[in-house]
Protein backbone atom coordinates (compact mmCIF):
# COMPACT_ATOMS: atom_id res chain seq x y z
CA UNK A 1 0.00 0.00 0.00
CA UNK A 2 1.68 3.10 -0.89
CA UNK A 3 1.47 5.88 1.26
CA UNK A 4 1.17 8.49 -1.13
CA UNK A 5 -2.25 7.26 -2.33
CA UNK A 6 -3.53 7.63 0.86
CA UNK A 7 -5.12 11.26 1.77
CA UNK A 8 -7.02 12.85 4.57
CA UNK A 9 -10.32 13.91 3.92
CA UNK A 10 -11.39 17.37 2.37
CA UNK A 11 -14.78 18.50 1.95
CA UNK A 12 -15.31 18.62 -2.32
CA UNK A 13 -18.33 17.71 -4.21
CA UNK A 14 -19.25 13.99 -4.55
CA UNK A 15 -19.00 12.19 -7.29
CA UNK A 16 -22.29 10.79 -7.25
CA UNK A 17 -23.04 14.53 -7.32
CA UNK A 18 -20.92 14.39 -10.52
CA UNK A 19 -22.63 11.99 -12.13
CA UNK A 20 -26.25 13.48 -11.50
CA UNK A 21 -24.62 16.80 -13.32
CA UNK A 22 -23.10 14.84 -16.04
CA UNK A 23 -24.60 15.58 -18.84
CA UNK A 24 -25.34 11.41 -20.53
CA UNK A 25 -23.35 10.50 -23.87
CA UNK A 26 -25.68 9.62 -27.07
CA UNK A 27 -23.77 6.34 -27.88
CA UNK A 28 -22.79 5.42 -31.36
CA UNK A 29 -24.46 2.39 -33.05
CA UNK A 30 -22.44 -0.59 -32.59
CA UNK A 31 -20.94 -2.07 -35.60
CA UNK A 32 -21.27 -6.16 -36.38
CA UNK A 33 -18.88 -7.98 -34.15
CA UNK A 34 -16.99 -5.14 -32.02
CA UNK A 35 -19.36 -4.26 -29.13
CA UNK A 36 -18.00 -0.67 -29.92
CA UNK A 37 -19.77 2.78 -29.34
CA UNK A 38 -19.32 6.33 -27.89
CA UNK A 39 -16.66 6.82 -25.14
CA UNK A 40 -18.80 4.82 -23.17
CA UNK A 41 -21.40 2.14 -23.29
CA UNK A 42 -22.97 -0.23 -21.54
CA UNK A 43 -24.91 -3.71 -21.67
CA UNK A 44 -25.78 -6.79 -19.82
CA UNK A 45 -24.17 -9.62 -20.15
CA UNK A 46 -24.05 -13.52 -19.07
CA UNK A 47 -20.51 -14.76 -20.40
CA UNK A 48 -17.42 -15.57 -18.31
CA UNK A 49 -15.33 -13.21 -16.22
CA UNK A 50 -13.49 -11.62 -19.31
CA UNK A 51 -16.84 -11.44 -21.49
CA UNK A 52 -16.08 -10.79 -24.86
CA UNK A 53 -19.28 -10.46 -26.18
CA UNK A 54 -20.12 -8.36 -28.86
CA UNK A 55 -23.38 -6.56 -29.63
CA UNK A 56 -24.13 -6.29 -33.81
CA UNK A 57 -26.64 -4.25 -35.77
CA UNK A 58 -27.80 -4.61 -38.97
CA UNK A 59 -27.26 -1.13 -41.48
CA UNK A 60 -29.00 -0.82 -44.54
CA UNK A 61 -26.77 -0.82 -48.15
CA UNK A 62 -26.82 2.69 -48.47
CA UNK A 63 -25.40 3.51 -45.17
CA UNK A 64 -22.35 1.00 -45.97
CA UNK A 65 -21.72 2.84 -49.25
CA UNK A 66 -17.92 4.39 -49.91
CA UNK A 67 -17.66 6.74 -52.20
CA UNK A 68 -15.22 5.64 -55.25
CA UNK A 69 -12.45 8.80 -54.87
CA UNK A 70 -11.70 8.31 -51.49
CA UNK A 71 -11.64 4.70 -51.27
CA UNK A 72 -8.61 4.49 -54.18
CA UNK A 73 -7.13 7.36 -51.89
CA UNK A 74 -7.01 5.55 -48.83
CA UNK A 75 -5.98 2.15 -51.10
CA UNK A 76 -2.87 4.47 -51.82
CA UNK A 77 -1.96 5.50 -48.33
CA UNK A 78 -2.24 1.48 -46.66
CA UNK A 79 0.09 0.66 -49.70
CA UNK A 80 3.03 3.11 -48.87
CA UNK A 81 2.29 2.89 -45.28
CA UNK A 82 2.83 -1.56 -46.26
CA UNK A 83 6.44 -0.84 -47.86
CA UNK A 84 7.35 1.73 -45.63
CA UNK A 85 6.21 0.43 -41.91
CA UNK A 86 6.44 -3.51 -41.95
CA UNK A 87 7.59 -4.04 -38.52
CA UNK A 88 4.54 -1.77 -37.61
CA UNK A 89 2.35 -4.04 -39.25
CA UNK A 90 3.85 -7.26 -38.45
CA UNK A 91 3.42 -6.13 -34.35
CA UNK A 92 -0.71 -4.71 -34.89
CA UNK A 93 -1.42 -8.11 -36.76
CA UNK A 94 0.20 -10.18 -33.83
CA UNK A 95 -2.54 -8.58 -31.47
CA UNK A 96 -5.25 -8.10 -34.20
CA UNK A 97 -5.73 -4.74 -34.34
CA UNK A 98 -5.52 -1.91 -36.14
CA UNK A 99 -2.12 -1.49 -38.03
CA UNK A 100 -2.87 2.18 -38.99
CA UNK A 101 -2.60 3.71 -36.03
CA UNK A 102 0.33 5.50 -34.33
CA UNK A 103 0.72 4.41 -30.89
CA UNK A 104 3.74 6.62 -30.20
CA UNK A 105 2.38 9.79 -31.39
CA UNK A 106 1.76 11.34 -27.91
CA UNK A 107 4.17 12.34 -26.15
CA UNK A 108 2.66 13.66 -23.36
CA UNK A 109 1.39 10.23 -22.04
CA UNK A 110 4.15 8.28 -20.54
CA UNK A 111 5.32 4.61 -20.81
CA UNK A 112 3.74 1.85 -18.94
CA UNK A 113 7.22 1.17 -18.16
CA UNK A 114 7.60 4.29 -16.30
CA UNK A 115 5.47 2.56 -13.39
CA UNK A 116 5.88 -0.73 -11.39
CA UNK A 117 3.19 -2.77 -12.59
CA UNK A 118 0.98 -4.42 -10.16
CA UNK A 119 0.28 -8.53 -10.36
CA UNK A 120 -1.96 -9.46 -13.43
CA UNK A 121 -4.74 -11.52 -11.97
CA UNK A 122 -6.98 -11.75 -15.09
CA UNK A 123 -10.57 -12.70 -14.43
CA UNK A 124 -10.49 -15.70 -16.47
CA UNK A 125 -8.03 -17.96 -14.42
CA UNK A 126 -8.83 -15.85 -10.98
CA UNK A 127 -12.36 -14.88 -10.71
CA UNK A 128 -13.60 -17.64 -8.69
CA UNK A 129 -10.98 -16.63 -5.97
CA UNK A 130 -13.11 -13.39 -4.94
CA UNK A 131 -16.70 -13.91 -6.04
CA UNK A 132 -19.27 -14.90 -3.15
CA UNK A 133 -22.61 -16.89 -3.61
CA UNK A 134 -24.35 -14.80 -2.07
CA UNK A 135 -23.96 -10.46 -2.34
CA UNK A 136 -21.32 -9.16 0.35
CA UNK A 137 -22.84 -5.45 0.47
CA UNK A 138 -19.89 -3.26 -0.11
CA UNK A 139 -17.53 -5.43 -1.93
CA UNK A 140 -17.47 -5.33 -5.58
CA UNK A 141 -15.35 -7.26 -8.21
CA UNK A 142 -14.22 -5.72 -11.26
CA UNK A 143 -12.90 -7.13 -14.52
CA UNK A 144 -10.65 -5.03 -16.49
CA UNK A 145 -9.64 -5.72 -20.14
CA UNK A 146 -7.55 -3.11 -22.28
CA UNK A 147 -9.11 -3.24 -25.92
CA UNK A 148 -8.50 -0.74 -28.81
CA UNK A 149 -10.89 0.83 -30.05
CA UNK A 150 -11.25 1.89 -33.66
CA UNK A 151 -12.99 4.90 -35.31
CA UNK A 152 -15.89 2.14 -36.37
CA UNK A 153 -16.05 1.28 -32.84
CA UNK A 154 -14.56 -1.66 -33.49
CA UNK A 155 -13.07 -3.23 -30.01
CA UNK A 156 -9.74 -5.33 -30.46
CA UNK A 157 -8.25 -7.42 -27.59
CA UNK A 158 -5.16 -8.53 -26.77
CA UNK A 159 -4.56 -12.15 -26.12
CA UNK A 160 -3.55 -12.97 -22.24
CA UNK A 161 0.17 -13.52 -23.06
CA UNK A 162 0.82 -10.06 -24.39
CA UNK A 163 3.57 -7.98 -23.16
CA UNK A 164 1.38 -5.66 -20.70
CA UNK A 165 3.72 -2.69 -21.45
CA UNK A 166 3.10 -2.98 -25.02
CA UNK A 167 -0.38 -3.72 -24.87
CA UNK A 168 -0.91 -0.52 -22.09
CA UNK A 169 0.36 1.67 -24.70
CA UNK A 170 -1.07 0.52 -27.38
CA UNK A 171 -4.65 -0.05 -26.04
CA UNK A 172 -7.07 3.17 -25.67
CA UNK A 173 -9.86 1.53 -24.14
CA UNK A 174 -10.56 -0.46 -20.77
CA UNK A 175 -13.44 -2.90 -21.20
CA UNK A 176 -14.81 -3.22 -17.10
CA UNK A 177 -17.06 -5.86 -16.63
CA UNK A 178 -19.39 -5.45 -12.67
CA UNK A 179 -19.18 -8.11 -10.52
CA UNK A 180 -21.57 -6.05 -7.46
CA UNK A 181 -21.79 -7.46 -4.19
CA UNK A 182 -19.15 -9.79 -5.34
CA UNK A 183 -22.12 -12.01 -5.99
CA UNK A 184 -21.15 -15.09 -8.54
CA UNK A 185 -24.57 -13.60 -10.76
CA UNK A 186 -25.07 -14.87 -14.53
CA UNK A 187 -26.22 -11.45 -15.15
CA UNK A 188 -23.68 -8.47 -14.70
CA UNK A 189 -22.79 -5.31 -16.24
CA UNK A 190 -20.44 -4.39 -18.63
CA UNK A 191 -19.00 -1.18 -20.13
CA UNK A 192 -16.26 0.79 -21.95
CA UNK A 193 -14.08 3.56 -21.10
CA UNK A 194 -11.83 5.44 -23.86
CA UNK A 195 -8.92 7.50 -23.75
CA UNK A 196 -7.11 9.65 -27.05
CA UNK A 197 -6.74 7.11 -29.50
CA UNK A 198 -3.23 7.03 -29.75
CA UNK A 199 -2.66 7.79 -25.81
CA UNK A 200 -2.85 4.53 -24.57
CA UNK A 201 -4.05 3.89 -21.25
CA UNK A 202 -2.72 6.32 -19.59
CA UNK A 203 -5.13 8.90 -21.19
CA UNK A 204 -8.01 7.70 -19.61
CA UNK A 205 -9.57 10.17 -16.90
CA UNK A 206 -9.81 8.71 -14.01
CA UNK A 207 -12.08 10.88 -12.67
CA UNK A 208 -14.62 9.65 -15.83
CA UNK A 209 -13.78 5.93 -14.51
CA UNK A 210 -14.63 6.64 -10.98
CA UNK A 211 -17.78 8.37 -11.67
CA UNK A 212 -18.83 4.98 -13.98
CA UNK A 213 -17.82 3.32 -10.89
CA UNK A 214 -20.29 5.61 -8.96
CA UNK A 215 -22.75 5.13 -11.14
CA UNK A 216 -22.86 1.20 -12.19
CA UNK A 217 -22.57 0.35 -8.16
CA UNK A 218 -24.24 2.68 -6.43
CA UNK A 219 -21.92 3.70 -4.03
CA UNK A 220 -22.13 6.10 -1.21
CA UNK A 221 -20.68 9.37 -1.11
CA UNK A 222 -18.26 10.13 2.07
CA UNK A 223 -20.43 11.78 4.69
CA UNK A 224 -21.30 12.30 8.37
CA UNK A 225 -20.75 8.27 9.21
CA UNK A 226 -18.86 7.38 5.70
CA UNK A 227 -15.94 6.77 4.61
CA UNK A 228 -14.51 7.49 1.20
CA UNK A 229 -14.70 4.60 -0.89
CA UNK A 230 -11.43 2.83 -2.53
CA UNK A 231 -10.50 0.90 -5.29
CA UNK A 232 -7.81 -1.80 -5.33
CA UNK A 233 -5.51 -4.28 -6.94
CA UNK A 234 -7.28 -8.03 -6.52
CA UNK A 235 -4.16 -8.35 -3.82
CA UNK A 236 -5.33 -5.40 -1.74
CA UNK A 237 -2.85 -2.59 -2.86
CA UNK A 238 -4.89 0.70 -2.72
CA UNK A 239 -4.87 2.58 -6.22
CA UNK A 240 -7.12 5.44 -5.60
CA UNK A 241 -10.03 6.80 -3.68
CA UNK A 242 -13.48 8.92 -3.72
CA UNK A 243 -11.41 12.16 -2.46
CA UNK A 244 -7.76 11.55 -3.62
CA UNK A 245 -6.21 14.45 -4.90
CA UNK A 246 -4.49 13.34 -8.28
CA UNK A 247 -0.68 14.84 -8.49
CA UNK A 248 -0.51 17.27 -11.52
CA UNK A 249 1.99 18.40 -13.65
CA UNK A 250 4.52 15.03 -13.64
CA UNK A 251 2.37 12.36 -14.91
CA UNK A 252 5.19 9.67 -14.15
CA UNK A 253 4.43 10.02 -10.77
CA UNK A 254 2.36 7.72 -8.40
CA UNK A 255 -0.92 9.30 -7.78
CA UNK A 256 -0.86 10.88 -11.14
CA UNK A 257 -3.57 9.59 -13.66
CA UNK A 258 -1.56 8.07 -15.69
CA UNK A 259 -0.49 6.07 -12.73
CA UNK A 260 -4.19 5.17 -11.57
CA UNK A 261 -4.92 4.58 -15.30
CA UNK A 262 -1.98 1.89 -15.83
CA UNK A 263 -2.53 0.33 -12.72
CA UNK A 264 -5.92 -0.40 -12.97
CA UNK A 265 -5.54 -1.53 -16.83
CA UNK A 266 -2.33 -3.23 -15.75
CA UNK A 267 -4.32 -5.22 -12.84
CA UNK A 268 -6.71 -7.13 -14.83
CA UNK A 269 -9.18 -7.34 -11.71
CA UNK A 270 -9.85 -4.77 -9.06
CA UNK A 271 -11.76 -4.19 -6.16
CA UNK A 272 -13.94 -1.59 -4.91
CA UNK A 273 -14.53 -1.68 -1.28
CA UNK A 274 -17.37 1.21 0.01
CA UNK A 275 -16.13 1.43 3.58
CA UNK A 276 -12.38 2.19 2.10
CA UNK A 277 -10.42 -0.24 3.60
CA UNK A 278 -9.42 -3.66 2.31
CA UNK A 279 -10.85 -6.54 3.37
CA UNK A 280 -10.26 -10.30 2.07
CA UNK A 281 -13.02 -11.61 0.07
CA UNK A 282 -14.01 -14.78 2.43
CA UNK A 283 -15.37 -16.67 -1.00
CA UNK A 284 -16.92 -19.69 1.56
CA UNK A 285 -16.18 -21.11 4.61
CA UNK A 286 -12.96 -23.30 4.13
CA UNK A 287 -11.28 -21.14 1.18
CA UNK A 288 -7.63 -20.64 1.06
CA UNK A 289 -5.33 -18.47 -0.71
CA UNK A 290 -1.93 -18.06 -0.27
CA UNK A 291 -0.69 -14.42 -0.22
CA UNK A 292 2.74 -12.73 0.32
CA UNK A 293 3.57 -11.10 3.03
CA UNK A 294 6.05 -8.08 2.35
CA UNK A 295 9.86 -7.85 4.31
CA UNK A 296 10.00 -5.46 6.86
CA UNK A 297 11.64 -2.28 6.50
CA UNK A 298 15.57 -3.24 7.24
CA UNK A 299 16.79 -2.21 10.99
CA UNK A 300 19.03 0.71 11.78
CA UNK A 301 21.98 -1.15 13.22
CA UNK A 302 23.73 1.76 14.58
CA UNK A 303 26.90 3.40 12.81
CA UNK A 304 30.07 1.94 14.46
CA UNK A 305 32.66 4.90 14.58
CA UNK A 306 35.50 2.10 15.02
CA UNK A 307 34.79 -0.27 12.12
CA UNK A 308 33.48 0.81 8.73
CA UNK A 309 33.37 -2.35 7.25
CA UNK A 310 30.12 -3.43 10.05
CA UNK A 311 27.17 -2.36 8.04
CA UNK A 312 24.73 0.37 9.61
CA UNK A 313 21.71 -0.86 8.27
CA UNK A 314 21.06 -4.71 8.24
CA UNK A 315 20.79 -6.55 4.83
CA UNK A 316 17.25 -6.07 3.06
CA UNK A 317 15.22 -9.26 3.78
CA UNK A 318 12.77 -11.86 1.76
CA UNK A 319 9.26 -11.42 1.42
CA UNK A 320 7.71 -14.97 2.34
CA UNK A 321 3.98 -16.38 1.76
CA UNK A 322 1.56 -17.45 4.11
CA UNK A 323 -2.03 -19.26 3.85
CA UNK A 324 -5.75 -17.28 4.51
CA UNK A 325 -8.16 -19.25 5.57
CA UNK A 326 -11.91 -18.53 5.70
CA UNK A 327 -13.58 -19.41 8.87
CA UNK A 328 -16.83 -17.99 8.47
CA UNK A 329 -18.27 -15.19 6.23
CA UNK A 330 -20.77 -13.98 8.84
CA UNK A 331 -19.03 -12.36 10.57
CA UNK A 332 -15.75 -12.51 8.21
CA UNK A 333 -13.33 -14.84 10.55
CA UNK A 334 -10.08 -15.51 8.56
CA UNK A 335 -6.82 -17.66 10.02
CA UNK A 336 -3.48 -17.59 9.79
CA UNK A 337 -0.98 -20.15 10.93
CA UNK A 338 2.40 -19.86 11.56
CA UNK A 339 2.29 -16.16 11.41
CA UNK A 340 4.41 -15.41 14.55
CA UNK A 341 8.02 -17.49 15.58
CA UNK A 342 7.77 -19.07 18.80
CA UNK A 343 10.56 -16.86 20.24
CA UNK A 344 8.65 -13.71 18.91
CA UNK A 345 5.12 -14.86 21.06
CA UNK A 346 7.51 -15.67 24.12
CA UNK A 347 9.69 -12.34 23.74
CA UNK A 348 5.92 -10.22 23.51
CA UNK A 349 4.75 -12.41 26.48
CA UNK A 350 7.59 -11.94 28.73
CA UNK A 351 8.16 -8.17 27.52
CA UNK A 352 4.43 -7.60 28.89
CA UNK A 353 4.50 -10.04 32.06
CA UNK A 354 5.89 -6.91 34.70
CA UNK A 355 2.89 -4.52 33.31
CA UNK A 356 0.18 -6.56 33.87
CA UNK A 357 -3.18 -5.74 35.27
CA UNK A 358 -6.52 -6.78 35.76
CA UNK A 359 -8.26 -5.42 32.43
CA UNK A 360 -10.90 -2.53 32.02
CA UNK A 361 -13.65 -2.29 29.65
CA UNK A 362 -15.07 0.86 28.16
CA UNK A 363 -18.66 1.02 29.67
CA UNK A 364 -21.91 1.71 27.87
CA UNK A 365 -24.78 4.22 29.49
CA UNK A 366 -26.90 1.08 30.84
CA UNK A 367 -23.50 -0.06 32.09
CA UNK A 368 -21.78 3.04 33.88
CA UNK A 369 -21.25 2.18 37.43
CA UNK A 370 -20.44 -1.56 37.42
CA UNK A 371 -17.32 -3.53 37.52
CA UNK A 372 -15.63 -4.63 34.74
CA UNK A 373 -14.69 -8.21 35.71
CA UNK A 374 -18.75 -8.65 35.58
CA UNK A 375 -17.74 -9.47 31.86
CA UNK A 376 -13.63 -9.43 31.87
CA UNK A 377 -11.28 -11.19 34.29
CA UNK A 378 -8.15 -11.23 32.38
CA UNK A 379 -5.40 -9.31 32.70
CA UNK A 380 -3.81 -6.91 30.01
CA UNK A 381 -1.16 -4.51 29.55
CA UNK A 382 -0.13 -2.08 26.08
CA UNK A 383 3.03 -1.59 24.54
CA UNK A 384 4.21 0.49 21.85
CA UNK A 385 6.59 -0.40 19.24
CA UNK A 386 8.55 2.59 19.64
CA UNK A 387 12.38 1.79 19.69
CA UNK A 388 11.58 -1.69 19.96
CA UNK A 389 12.59 -3.50 16.43
CA UNK A 390 10.42 -6.48 17.29
CA UNK A 391 7.06 -5.10 17.80
CA UNK A 392 8.05 -3.21 15.03
CA UNK A 393 8.93 -5.58 12.51
CA UNK A 394 5.14 -7.44 13.67
CA UNK A 395 3.36 -4.14 13.05
CA UNK A 396 4.83 -4.00 9.39
CA UNK A 397 4.00 -7.91 8.97
CA UNK A 398 0.32 -7.02 10.10
CA UNK A 399 -0.09 -4.33 8.02
CA UNK A 400 1.27 -6.48 4.85
CA UNK A 401 -1.46 -9.00 6.33
CA UNK A 402 -4.22 -6.99 6.39
CA UNK A 403 -3.50 -3.96 3.57
CA UNK A 404 -3.95 -1.68 5.93
CA UNK A 405 -1.65 1.39 6.67
CA UNK A 406 0.16 1.21 10.16
CA UNK A 407 -1.76 4.80 10.98
CA UNK A 408 -4.60 2.61 11.64
CA UNK A 409 -3.41 0.35 14.38
CA UNK A 410 -3.10 0.67 17.81
CA UNK A 411 -0.99 -0.45 20.59
CA UNK A 412 -0.61 -3.92 20.97
CA UNK A 413 -2.57 -4.86 23.60
CA UNK A 414 -1.34 -8.30 25.43
CA UNK A 415 -3.54 -10.54 27.26
CA UNK A 416 -2.98 -13.15 30.07
CA UNK A 417 -5.91 -15.84 31.19
CA UNK A 418 -5.52 -18.07 34.28
CA UNK A 419 -7.05 -21.23 35.27
CA UNK A 420 -11.45 -19.96 35.08
CA UNK A 421 -10.81 -16.27 33.57
CA UNK A 422 -12.98 -15.20 30.81
CA UNK A 423 -14.21 -12.12 28.44
CA UNK A 424 -18.42 -12.42 28.20
CA UNK A 425 -19.23 -11.89 24.67
CA UNK A 426 -19.24 -8.24 23.40
CA UNK A 427 -18.23 -5.95 20.63
CA UNK A 428 -15.19 -4.48 19.36
CA UNK A 429 -16.46 -1.89 17.65
CA UNK A 430 -18.48 1.51 19.46
CA UNK A 431 -21.57 1.86 18.20
CA UNK A 432 -22.45 5.40 18.70
CA UNK A 433 -25.87 5.36 20.07
CA UNK A 434 -24.90 3.40 23.23
CA UNK A 435 -22.33 5.73 24.16
CA UNK A 436 -24.75 8.93 24.41
CA UNK A 437 -23.54 10.33 27.61
CA UNK A 438 -19.69 9.65 26.95
CA UNK A 439 -18.78 12.60 24.73
CA UNK A 440 -15.06 11.67 25.21
CA UNK A 441 -15.85 8.32 23.03
CA UNK A 442 -18.15 10.06 20.80
CA UNK A 443 -15.29 12.39 19.78
CA UNK A 444 -13.13 9.96 19.28
CA UNK A 445 -15.04 8.10 16.84
CA UNK A 446 -16.03 11.21 15.44
CA UNK A 447 -20.11 10.37 16.24
CA UNK A 448 -19.65 7.61 14.04
CA UNK A 449 -17.74 8.04 11.21
CA UNK A 450 -14.38 6.18 12.75
CA UNK A 451 -14.28 3.43 14.34
CA UNK A 452 -13.07 0.00 14.90
CA UNK A 453 -12.92 -1.83 11.55
CA UNK A 454 -11.12 -5.23 12.44
CA UNK A 455 -8.44 -7.26 14.85
CA UNK A 456 -6.15 -9.19 14.21
CA UNK A 457 -5.95 -11.74 17.45
CA UNK A 458 -2.42 -13.15 18.41
CA UNK A 459 -2.28 -16.53 20.17
CA UNK A 460 0.77 -16.92 21.85
CA UNK A 461 0.75 -20.06 23.62
CA UNK A 462 -1.03 -23.34 23.20
CA UNK A 463 -4.43 -24.15 25.77
CA UNK A 464 -5.44 -27.57 25.82
CA UNK A 465 -8.58 -27.01 27.65
CA UNK A 466 -10.71 -23.93 27.39
CA UNK A 467 -9.93 -20.30 26.66
CA UNK A 468 -11.13 -20.76 23.00
CA UNK A 469 -12.46 -17.51 20.90
CA UNK A 470 -15.99 -17.59 20.18
CA UNK A 471 -18.40 -15.78 18.22
CA UNK A 472 -21.77 -17.00 19.00
CA UNK A 473 -23.33 -15.37 16.29
CA UNK A 474 -21.58 -17.04 13.39
CA UNK A 475 -23.46 -17.76 10.61
CA UNK A 476 -26.16 -15.50 11.28
CA UNK A 477 -27.14 -16.99 14.16
CA UNK A 478 -29.79 -14.96 16.37
CA UNK A 479 -29.11 -12.50 18.93
CA UNK A 480 -27.99 -14.05 22.30
CA UNK A 481 -29.26 -13.62 25.74
CA UNK A 482 -26.94 -15.06 27.36
CA UNK A 483 -23.59 -13.08 26.64
CA UNK A 484 -21.30 -16.24 28.87
CA UNK A 485 -22.64 -19.13 26.45
CA UNK A 486 -19.44 -21.00 25.44
CA UNK A 487 -21.70 -23.63 23.27
CA UNK A 488 -22.85 -21.97 20.12
CA UNK A 489 -21.41 -20.66 17.27
CA UNK A 490 -18.35 -20.64 16.07
CA UNK A 491 -14.94 -22.02 18.45
CA UNK A 492 -11.61 -21.52 17.91
CA UNK A 493 -9.15 -22.75 19.39
CA UNK A 494 -6.15 -21.09 20.75
CA UNK A 495 -2.61 -22.35 18.70
CA UNK A 496 1.01 -20.65 19.13
CA UNK A 497 2.03 -18.35 16.56
CA UNK A 498 -1.75 -18.78 15.05
CA UNK A 499 -3.50 -15.60 14.51
CA UNK A 500 -7.05 -14.79 13.13
CA UNK A 501 -8.64 -11.41 11.63
CA UNK A 502 -11.76 -10.75 12.54
CA UNK A 503 -13.58 -7.62 11.09
CA UNK A 504 -15.97 -5.70 13.07
CA UNK A 505 -17.45 -3.76 10.10
CA UNK A 506 -18.50 -4.96 6.89
CA UNK A 507 -17.34 -3.98 3.22
CA UNK A 508 -19.44 -1.12 3.36
CA UNK A 509 -18.21 0.22 6.43
CA UNK A 510 -21.10 -0.58 8.72
CA UNK A 511 -21.09 -1.93 12.04
CA UNK A 512 -21.29 -5.57 11.65
CA UNK A 513 -23.63 -6.98 14.93
CA UNK A 514 -22.07 -10.57 13.92
CA UNK A 515 -18.65 -10.22 14.78
CA UNK A 516 -19.99 -10.47 18.66
CA UNK A 517 -17.42 -12.56 19.59
CA UNK A 518 -15.52 -13.67 23.53
CA UNK A 519 -12.98 -15.57 25.26
CA UNK A 520 -14.28 -18.65 27.05
CA UNK A 521 -12.65 -19.58 30.05
CA UNK A 522 -9.50 -21.99 30.66
CA UNK A 523 -10.23 -24.92 31.89
CA UNK A 524 -6.79 -26.80 32.34
CA UNK A 525 -4.92 -26.70 35.38
CA UNK A 526 -1.80 -26.11 33.81
CA UNK A 527 -2.86 -23.79 31.27
CA UNK A 528 -2.10 -20.40 30.76
CA UNK A 529 -3.58 -18.11 28.01
CA UNK A 530 -1.22 -15.99 26.57
CA UNK A 531 -2.60 -13.32 23.78
CA UNK A 532 -2.59 -10.41 22.13
CA UNK A 533 -4.25 -8.02 19.62
CA UNK A 534 -4.36 -5.33 17.27
CA UNK A 535 -7.41 -3.49 16.87
CA UNK A 536 -7.17 -1.38 13.11
CA UNK A 537 -9.37 1.38 12.78
CA UNK A 538 -10.61 2.47 9.56
CA UNK A 539 -8.91 5.65 9.46
CA UNK A 540 -5.56 7.09 10.81
CA UNK A 541 -5.78 7.47 14.44
CA UNK A 542 -2.20 8.73 15.24
CA UNK A 543 -1.11 5.63 17.96
CA UNK A 544 1.61 4.51 15.75
CA UNK A 545 3.95 7.00 13.79
CA UNK A 546 4.63 5.90 10.20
Amino acid sequence: IHPALIRAPRPIQSLKTMAAKKKPVKPKVATKGGGGGATVMAKKVSSNGNGNGSNSSSSSSNANAVPLLPTVIMAAIAFLGGVLTPPSLHVARSVGVDPARNVSSNNAMPAASSFALPSYLPCSSHLDEYLHNAPVPGLHVICVEPVYLDDNGKASAYPPSSDMSRVLSEANTLRFTFYKGSHASPIRRRIKIAGSKNGGIASISWQEVSVKFVEELGLASTGPKQQPWAAFTATGERIAGEIDDLVRGDVTKVGSNAHIMTTIGASGMIVIAQGGNWRWPGVRAGFRRTVELAPPPPRNLGDDKDDDSQPSVEAPREARNVTIQTLSLQPLVLSIEGFLTDSECDYIANKASPSMKYSSVSLKDADVGKAASNWRTSQSAFLSADNDPILREIEHRTQSLTRVPRSHQEYVQVLRYGKGEKYDAHHDYFDPAAYQSDRNTLQLIQFGKKNRFATVFWYLTDVHDGGHTVFPRAGGLPPVHDHTDCTRGLKVQPQKGKVIIFYSLDAAGTLDPLSLHGACPVLGEEDVKWAANKWIWNAPMGYVRE
